[in-house]
């Protein structure tokens, strides 16, 4: 992010590209993002063109190794002799180099673009967007990979979300994500004490191991899932009356297009939602350090009248088990709800975690104002 705000005599790109820093995309007018949006999407969709082509390698590889199966069986003495110049290994190692191959050379796209002039930028724009379209239906047979259905809505997402801004948001939120990481200890310090008073006499509940034992994994993730929609509605209803003065006073109604108010108010939502996100994954980490050298597996399988299931596939050496982990996401998922009640009705949390971003907000609709000024000048 530039150290200092554009000056009344820079550039419309500068000012442009501050309003992006902001995480404020859609501040700039439309027609200047319509047609940027070739230019801008090149990147990505060069990238996602080499993605889709490693995946279209990938299910070829695997439609020769089930061909394989049919003919041979498992324990055919051809899978062990398989060398680097069969099919199926060359096809995989293929799609692996193309997925490594991916954001390498949509990052040299985007930059290429940047350098040449609009009008070559946007031909190169294109031709990602055909790319995107055509590269995986075409590489191998019809039925491999993404089809022709599939990229074409890609490629419409890829546009619609370069016209909103989705590309500048996502940095900005990658940005927010490592400033907050950098502050967490102020807000751990502050919150978590008070929450454990509550949650650990939750966690060493018998009750809270006996409903989860008995939960599937998408029981389990619908319970997360309606506690962080609580949590997001929650947050957003509470940061939208924290603006509603601030917009009045500043820019009437009137002046702010219905995209510039989402955009506005998507910026304390989002940082908001990080620190709560941040937050959750804490919690959910202490729960099961706690869980597991506080609660052994004796006193587990009391309390859940079951035998301790460990953890399988990829996570199957993890010393943890599988109603550990249930209660502790669930743990987390109402760590990360009440921090955002707290967010509401806490004076001295609001002061120091809520209204730095509203100022935030207040500086973006100044930048928003200079902008205006320098298309006027312009």
């Amino acid at each position: 992010m530039p150290t200092t705000d554009p000056t009344p005599a820079s550039s419309l790109g500068a000012h442009e590209d501050h309003l992006r820093d902001l995480g404020l995309p859609m501040m700039i007018v439309p027609s200047t993002r319509a047609r940027e949006v070739l230019v801008r999407s090149a990147g990505v969709s060069a990238g996602l063109a080499v993605a889709t082509s490693g995946l279209s390698a990938l299910d070829r590889s695997n439609d020769f190794a089930v061909a394989l199966l049919d003919r041979v069986g498992e324990d055919s003495p051809e899978w062990e002799e398989m060398g680097v110049s069969d099919p199926i290994i060359l096809l995989l190692l293929l799609a692996l180099g193309l997925f490594i191959a991916a954001p390498i050379i949509g990052w040299l796209v985007a930059r290429v673009v940047r350098r040449v002039g609009p009008l070559p930028g946007s031909v190169i724009g294109l031709a990602s967007a055909v790319a995107l379209v055509v590269a995986a239906p075409l590489s191998f047979e019809p039925h491999d990979g993404p089809g022709p259905g599939t990229t074409v809505l890609l490629t419409a997402g890829v546009l619609v979300g370069t016209y909103v801004g989705a590309g500048s948001l996502v940095r900005w939120s990658a940005r927010r994500v490592r400033r907050e990481l950098g502050t967490m200890g102020h807000m751990v310090a502050r919150v978590l004490p008070v929450l454990m008073l509550a949650v650990l006499f939750l966690f060493f509940s018998a009750e809270i191991w006996q409903v989860m034992v008995a939960l599937s994994w998408s029981r389990t993730l619908a319970v997360v899932g309606v506690m962080g929609l609580l949590t997001v509605l929650l947050v957003a209803i509470t940061t939208r009356d924290d603006l509603h003065d601030e917009l009045e006073a500043r820019a009437p109604g009137r002046e702010l297009r219905m995209a510039e108010r989402v955009n506005i108010l998507l910026v304390p939502v989002i940082a908001t939602l990080i620190q709560a996100a941040l937050f959750a994954c804490l919690v959910f980490l202490f729960f099961v350090f706690l869980g597991r050298i506080a609660i052994p597996e004796a006193t587990e399988t009391r309390w859940t009248l079951r035998t301790m299931e460990d953890l399988g596939g990829l996570l199957a050496g993890v010393p943890v088990s599988v109603t550990l982990v249930r209660v502790s996401l669930t743990l987390a998922a109402f760590s990360a709800l009440n921090l955002a009640a707290a967010a509401a009705s806490d004076s001295a949390h609001r002061a120091r975690f809520v209204r730095p971003m509203i100022d935030e907000v207040v500086h973006g609709l100044a930048a928003r104002e200079a902008y205006l000024r320098a298309r006027r000048r312009g």
